[in-house]
């Protein structure tokens, strides 16, 4: 049989004492006829009796001689006859401490208390521990994950958690698995938008995995270590290149690229789109724009250009006349950008390596 007399209200957690108001107090039920010619008490009320004094007594103050005046007035075996609604005791507890996201060695000490004043079996507890303790350890993990203040007594407090709720290595492997890749996916992101990262800040994400006993993962290492060259590439000066294509003797070969698309506007019946026109080789010097194609040669002398504009995956030459090209790297259009950039404000402010 199962009496519904547990409820549970709206609660702030009380720093001073720790205590939770969980069971509100409900009235008990009155005697039928009979029960009160042969002065009996509705067993029901044995339950209610319980719930109140959950209501009107932190767990912690609650004795096993408290509950044996209770169950004694009623002459029955309550633990037996109600024992559904025992248990629903001590899931309601459970569940409440666990709402707030913060469970305290106080809670888990008055866990344990309430499952002995309940009389509830260690495999039933254990059975329950563990149902409700899946969804706690994922969250206790994330808020882990997040503690920009983290030190061994929280690793220490997240093990007891672990080792309370019985949650297997396989569970909490495949929990640790998912909300660590999330985490590292979380530090990543703003570099991943600006693909860029400097050496600073990837020795703070390195630090903030370590702490967190999190193991880099390769790809994500080996993509912010790109995204770490490119910002090496932009800090850097200009620096002479070496190169086999025929320029002018007294100019700087300052950046060369092969598979480089270029592109021009061309109309077609009405309708005006970007054609590629030929495939080469680009060589930026401190005076003018080379590419050389398998059949053919240009330059472009900065003088011509009004402005180089790296846009999202092309870069286009602004010209003062002429059709404007667009040019478009096969091998990392990121670093092409970059050197465009840099070679422009080279000229515009006339500062090149000597």
């Amino acid at each position: 049989m199962v009496v519904y007399a547990t409820g549970m209200i709206p609660y702030m957690k009380n720093t001073d004492n720790m205590n939770k108001e969980i069971f509100e107090k409900k009235p008990l039920i009155k005697k039928s006829l009979l029960q009160r010619w042969f002065k009996q008490e509705p067993d029901e009320n044995c339950v209610i009796e319980i719930n109140n004094l959950f209501a009107n007594k932190p767990i912690e103050s609650v004795s096993i001689h408290d509950m044996e005046l209770i169950v004694s007035k009623y002459g029955t075996n309550v633990y037996k006859s109600f024992g559904l609604n025992m248990e629903e005791f001590y899931i309601t507890y459970i569940n409440e401490c666990c709402k707030n996201g913060i469970i305290s060695e106080f809670e888990l000490d008055n866990i344990r208390h309430l499952q002995s004043l309940l009389l509830i079996a260690d495999h039933t507890a254990t059975y329950y521990r563990q149902k409700l303790g899946i969804d706690v350890i994922d969250r206790e993990y994330i808020k882990l994950l997040k503690n920009s203040m983290l030190d061994n007594n929280d690793f220490a407090h997240f093990n007891k958690l672990v080792q309370f709720f019985d949650i297997g290595d396989t569970i909490l492997k495949g929990i640790k698995d998912k909300r660590n890749t999330q985490f590292v996916d979380s530090l990543a992101k703003p570099f991943i938008a600006k693909k860029r990262i400097s050496y600073r800040e990837f020795h703070e994400l390195e630090q903030s995995l370590e702490i967190r006993n999190i193991k880099f993962p390769a790809h994500s290492k080996q993509m912010l270590n790109k995204y770490l060259s490119y910002w090496k590439l932009e800090k850097e000066p200009l620096q002479q290149w070496g190169t086999n294509q025929e320029i002018i003797k007294n100019e700087i070969c300052l950046y060369e690229e092969s598979n480089i698309d270029w592109f021009e506007l061309r109309s077609d019946r009405g309708y005006s789109s970007y054609k590629l026109i030929k495939r080469g080789t680009i060589v930026m010097t401190n005076k003018k724009m080379y590419f050389f194609a398998s059949d053919s040669s240009s330059k472009l002398a900065y003088t011509q250009i009004a402005n180089i504009l790296a846009l999202p995956d092309q870069v286009l030459f602004k010209k003062y006349k002429g059709k404007e090209p667009k040019l478009v790297s096969k091998k990392d259009q990121v670093i092409f950008e970059i050197m465009m950039k840099k070679i422009w404000n080279a000229h515009l402010s006339q500062n090149w390596p000597s």
